[in-house]
């Protein structure tokens, strides 16, 4: 790890003595409000994290529920799901659930187009919405003359459905040039957004197309309107997702993989916002799910409110990519006050190289401390085999100043000598406010034969800001 330490004093050193003359502790600026767990205060403020089901992670996998597109009507979360046909071909499937945990299967509703059609070799990877009593499906197709290509169906009944036949075809240069595909519709007054996959033999990429009718579409101009990242967890992937508008933006949950082979890539799940539906930023701690291992899972995502929690439902993960073992996940976002973290220390307790106890957790200061850990440990040898997340609560003093790195967050293996599982480096300006805990999460994989493994969580802090750090925990 290439570590970058910048000696010098910060803003904290005048606060302090502003607070001295004043009789004030810096304590008075930790504004600990009540937290609001949903998707926009996770991605605006750092407030909420996506905290991981591990009780209902086996979701309709006796019927191979995966990769869904729901609506939910008068209480009923209606999820469209790959399903395989008889002939062992990808159709779809619809499942129902009243709790968004125990699901029962309502069998195939489309299956692929009859011989010589377009789509008559696979009609699956769902998009659905519901508008004024009718059902719209927009799927993914190959056949006949199609190497993936996007279908319309549509219902009154949900289950009945209509063919309407191919209403985007992808090109046969550029971005899109393999194939489109995994598409999703949003609707805003009259105009329809159909969002999809382009595939051009190298990385999928996120388009959209436009319109007043579902059968006329255009394209935008700006397409991709999301691209993948040059060496990042979505390097090789941006493709299905979904999308919910919050407080003034609208949020895409969206999966993403490394480089090709995708059946060997590892993948997993992140944020993007926009306000208006084309020009997307990604979120900063991204991905919010741990990565696969080198097979698919953790993809597929969609936004899902059950009794009022937000939750992103996901397929599970999947190893070797088999078709018989295909299940659904879920995970909530959570935080203290709203679903909380599974085992947490405060920072106080824990041991650490540099800083101080400080008002309600642990502080270094640039103009006290050098370059170290300002919190390690605990040791622990209870964390589950899987995936997990590690969650750390902190606070700077000032997130504008420039863009240097502040800390890098550490799960580490401290039985094989010290091996970093996972890490995320924070910057100053991935805070979203100043002297107000927020969490920083960093999931990872705890492969079986750690179990029972000593484990440590740890703040390694690069003497480029004051920071207090409350907790770490884990997920």
């Amino acid at each position: 790890m290439k570590v970058r330490f910048r000696f010098g004093r910060s803003v904290t050193m005048m606060v302090l003595i502003i607070a001295l003359l004043f009789g004030t502790s810096s304590a008075s600026f930790a504004t600990n409000s009540s937290y609001t767990a949903s998707v926009s205060t996770m991605f605006n403020s750092n407030e909420a994290f996506a905290k991981l089901d591990k009780t209902n992670n086996n979701m309709g996998a006796s019927f191979d529920m995966h990769y869904i597109s729901t609506v939910t009507i008068s209480g009923t979360i209606w999820a469209y799901y790959i399903k395989l046909n008889a002939s062992g071909k990808l159709a779809i499937g619809l499942a129902k659930s009243t709790n968004g945990t125990n699901w029962t299967d309502n069998g195939l509703v489309l299956d692929v187009g009859t011989s010589g059609q377009w789509d008559d070799n696979m009609a699956s990877f769902p998009g659905i919405w519901y508008d004024s009593g009718t059902f719209y499906l927009v799927y993914e197709g190959t056949g006949n003359g199609s190497a993936g290509d996007i279908g319309l169906a549509t219902s009154t009944n949900g289950t009945s459905f209509t063919r309407q036949g191919r209403i985007l075809t992808h090109n046969t240069s550029g971005w899109e040039s393999a194939n489109i595909g995994t598409p999703s519709l949003y609707k805003v007054g009259s105009t329809w957004y159909l969002f999809y996959h382009g595939y051009d033999w190298t990385d999928c990429r996120v388009g959209v197309a436009t319109g007043s009718s579902l059968t006329s579409l255009t394209r935008n101009g700006a397409n991709p309107i999301i691209n993948t990242s040059g060496s990042g967890w979505d390097s090789g992937t941006v493709g299905k997702r979904d999308i919910i508008y919050e407080n003034g933006y609208y949020y895409m949950v969206y999966e993403g993989s490394t480089d090709a082979p995708f059946g060997s890539a590892k993948w997993s799940s992140g944020l993007a916002r926009s306000s208006n539906l084309i020009s997307w930023s990604k979120y900063s701690q991204n991905p919010i799910l741990p990565q696969t291992q080198n097979y698919y899972g953790n993809d597929g995502p969609v936004f899902i409110t059950v009794s009022g929690v937000p939750y992103i439902y996901y397929r599970g993960v999947v190893p070797g990519g088999g078709s018989s073992d295909n299940h659904t996940q879920r995970a909530r976002i959570a935080n203290e006050l709203n679903g909380g973290i599974s085992n947490s220390w405060e920072a106080e307790s824990l041991q650490h190289a540099i800083g101080r106890s400080d008002a309600d957790g642990w502080s270094a200061d640039t103009g006290l401390d050098s370059p170290n850990y300002m919190q390690y440990g605990p040791y622990t040898t209870v964390t589950n085999v899987g995936e997990n997340t590690a969650v750390w609560k902190l606070m700077v003093d000032n997130n504008n100043a420039d863009n240097l790195d502040v800390v890098t967050l550490e799960v580490v293996d401290a039985s094989d000598g010290g091996a970093v599982l996972a890490s995320r480096t924070i910057a100053r300006q991935q805070f979203s406010s100043t002297w107000h805990y927020e969490f920083f999460t960093v999931p990872f994989y705890l492969d079986a034969w750690r179990s029972g493994h000593q484990l440590e969580y740890r703040t390694l802090w690069y003497q480029t800001s004051y920071v207090r750090e409350d907790k770490v925990g884990v997920n």
